[in-house]
């Protein structure tokens, strides 16, 4: 399944779901209205026929005869209404009435009811205590559409509660409007449904486009073809093009680099080995004064130029790599250790004290090689930039997040113009007591390393009177 078909289909489920979630609930709230609605007239029609018993009513006693009659002429009476398209002919309309004990004196739906104790129904009881009073009951338990409304009013004289009568209509009579509006409801929610879906159909592709000419994009720059980001009416897909752009011009810089440094080391194998040939050669033919400056010399410059090769093809092969290669556990414990150890003629002939510290997890995942070469290579600067009997400090610190591993000197620090520089190939600075530049290749290589591994390393420190601090940030 293609993107824009994923974006359509999910626009469309959650509508549909809305639609579907909104129409039950608009369903619920239609019945709950019209029993609402009809609650209300029975309000109204109860009152009134209360009014008119109590006007019927002689010294305080119910008279329902003319009452009857009434009633029996309007369930006789024939009539056509059609409200909203329904034909209403008949009224479900009844009514009983009771005595102020609760006995039943008239009722128009069963009039075997005459006599019966009806003070236990809701609707009697509370209107006989002065309250409101109504019900629903359910002429069949299992139906729900059985059931009936009932809703009373006091009939009273003098000031006093003499009777009941109480109006009754079956939900049922409202199925008719509530199926007819159910159908509007329906026929409006599928044209909803279907225009909603156009609407889908036009987002997806609006949504998508953008994507598309950033998929052709990419196709032409894996084909080779000298092609541009596509311009987008959106912000975020031209940054992002843009980006793309900028890591296709990156990446064509590495493999530039790495082409060079592969050609450059052909070229100095040969001339290297050489040299050092000829230094052994030396030995028998100069007088012994010269033998030794060139010795030392040819020695020193060999030994350099394969320092630097071999740096020049660490950083190479690191900014082609794009994943980690046998990825395992590292505690830094472990790998201070080992670093201290084989650093130790070093650390002795500089004179410096390496004061390490951890607290919390140590351990990390990813190489070992790279990881120790990185945290060498700090180390390394941290010595060299040293005064002589100066502190090394290296502490590692940890949450549930990421791992800093921090490495302080107490030398001259990075001074203000070299700080945007400082992890530049081949930018190096000169050191406090030999005033000689390294190749500038080591912070570089922990650039890359900290970034294959979804890291970073930063320049912390910046005073010139305090030393240099560099971090080393792991993910854990």
């Amino acid at each position: 399944m293609n993107y824009t078909l994923r974006i359509f289909v999910s626009i469309l489920i959650v509508l549909v779901l809305g639609f579907w979630g909104y129409g039950y609930w608009l369903m619920k709230e239609i019945r709950t209205q019209y029993a609402q609605s009809m609650e209300d007239s029975l309000v109204d029609f109860s009152n009134l026929l209360a009014g008119y018993l109590a006007a019927q009513s002689k010294f305080g006693e119910l008279e329902t005869h003319d009452f009857g009659g009434a009633f029996d002429k309007f369930r006789n009476r024939e009539f056509q209404a059609n409200i909203h398209g329904v034909l209403k002919t008949t009224s479900q309309i009844n009514a009983y009435v009771t005595d102020r004990r609760g006995v039943v004196l008239f009722d128009s739906r069963d009039p075997a009811n005459v006599g019966k104790d009806f003070s236990r129904w809701n609707d009697v009881a509370r209107t006989l205590r002065g309250e409101y009073g109504a019900r629903s009951t359910r002429v069949d338990s299992k139906d729900p559409l059985s059931s009936v409304f009932y809703v009373a009013a006091p009939v009273t004289h003098s000031g006093k509660i003499i009777g009941v009568v109480s109006v009754s209509k079956p939900e049922q009579s409202l199925q008719e409007f509530i199926t007819s509006g159910t159908r509007r409801i329906l026929l409006m929610a599928v044209l909803a449904v279907i225009g909603a879906s156009l609407l889908a159909v036009a987002l997806s592709w609006w949504l998508t486009r953008p994507i598309q000419s950033l998929l052709e994009y990419a196709h032409g720059v894996a084909r080779g073809e000298k092609t541009r980001p596509p311009k987008t009416r959106s912000r975020e897909f031209d940054r992002l093009g843009q980006a793309f752009d900028e890591m296709r011009i990156s990446l064509e810089g590495r493999k530039s680099v790495e082409n060079f440094v592969q050609h450059l080391t052909h070229e100095l194998k040969g001339p290297l080995t050489a040299i050092q040939g000829a230094a052994e050669l030396l030995h028998d033919d100069m007088p012994e004064e010269k033998k030794d400056v060139f010795l030392a010399n040819i020695d020193t410059e060999s030994r350099r130029a394969r320092k630097l090769l071999d740096e020049l093809l660490n950083v190479a092969a690191l900014e082609s790599r794009s994943v980690l290669k046998n990825p395992e556990t590292v505690s830094m414990r472990e790998l201070l250790e080992e670093i201290e150890a084989s650093l130790a003629p070093l650390i002795a002939k500089k004179k410096v004290r390496l004061e390490m510290r951890a607290s919390g997890e140590d351990a990390v995942t990813g190489e070992r090689l790279l990881i120790r070469q990185a945290v060498a290579n700090l180390v390394v600067n941290a010595i060299d930039f040293s005064p002589e009997s100066g502190v090394v400090g290296v502490a590692v610190e940890s949450d549930d997040h990421e791992l800093r591993l921090r490495v302080s000197d107490q030398g001259p620090g990075v001074p203000e113009y070299a700080r945007e520089r400082i992890f530049e190939k081949f930018y190096s600075l000169e050191r406090p007591d030999t005033g000689k530049k390294s190749s500038g290749l080591g912070l570089s290589f922990v650039r890359e390393a900290a970034a294959l591994h979804g890291g970073r390393v930063e320049l912390e420190s910046a005073s010139n009177d305090s030393g240099a601090c560099f971090s080393l940030l792991l993910p854990r």
